[in-house]
């Protein structure tokens, strides 16, 4: 195993990366019922050994708060590619949803209250692999575009973000249900933040620090600067430690 992070160090791998792996592997381990060799000093020497080497620093995504959002939603026109990014950026700001959790959304995990708000079902997490399931609130702005969307492209059942051809035509499977072929691929994500960002006139360096995290980033940033409690943000975007946030 030392040898394994030795070798990750002459590649170039970030030390997140390395730990990540290092879990798996004490993981396999500890369900065989063997001894964990990641414990070993030989181990920790190599692990403190690749962080004197490489940068520590993670590469934060270039974060998309509700000002360059609101720039998008006024100046966006009314096509249907331009419609569903609507939808896509409210709901994943109100959600702050990773992009796995996006592209799974259907139309059964969305409930519309009479106040003109709603609620979404994030069903799974990565914090929530047993399928617990959290709800996210919706504000009246998110839920005026969702319909928008859901209306435009004649969505009625099955997944809420599909792909778009060309500026007209919806992706469906081949019974029209829809519920898995015209997806969005979670790369499709990242895609779509750029594009916004470069729609708004964002600098290109700029863009090309936008991910697929920009908006869970952004809507992060946003809550803090509100000076809303650490706790709170941790529970709006699943966290289970402050680390992340």
């Amino acid at each position: 195993v030392a040898t394994y992070v030795a070798r990750c160090r002459i590649e170039g791998k970030k030390p997140a990366t390395v730990r990540r792996y290092l879990s798996t592997i004490a993981l396999a381990h500890r369900v065989a019922k063997l001894m964990n060799p990641c414990t070993d000093e030989a181990v920790h020497l190599e692990i403190k050994g690749l962080t004197n080497a490489v940068s520590v620093r993670q590469r934060q995504a270039r974060a998309l708060g509700w000002v360059e959002i609101e720039r998008f939603l006024k100046s966006a026109g009314e096509s249907l590619p331009a419609t569903r990014e609507r939808a896509l950026i409210c709901v994943a700001y109100d959600t702050m949803a990773r992009r796995s959790e996006l592209v799974a959304l259907d139309l059964d995990d969305f409930r519309f209250l009479p106040d003109g708000t709603g609620r979404a079902l994030i069903r799974r997490s990565k914090s929530d692999q047993v399928g617990e399931g959290n709800s996210a609130y919706l504000s009246r702005t998110t839920v005026r575009y969702l319909k928008l969307w859901l209306d435009s492209a004649g969505i009625k059942e099955g997944a809420v973000f599909r792909r778009v051809i060309g500026r007209g035509t919806v992706t469906t499977d081949a019974n029209g249900r829809g519920r898995m072929a015209g997806r969005l691929s979670v790369d499709a994500i990242a895609q779509a933040f750029k594009r916004v960002a470069r729609w708004i006139k964002m600098p290109a360096d700029e863009v090309a620090q936008v991910s697929g995290h920009s908006i869970r980033v952004g809507a992060t940033q946003d809550l803090l600067a509100l000076n809303i409690d650490l706790a709170s943000v941790m529970q709006a975007g699943r966290w289970k430690t402050n680390r992340m946030p």
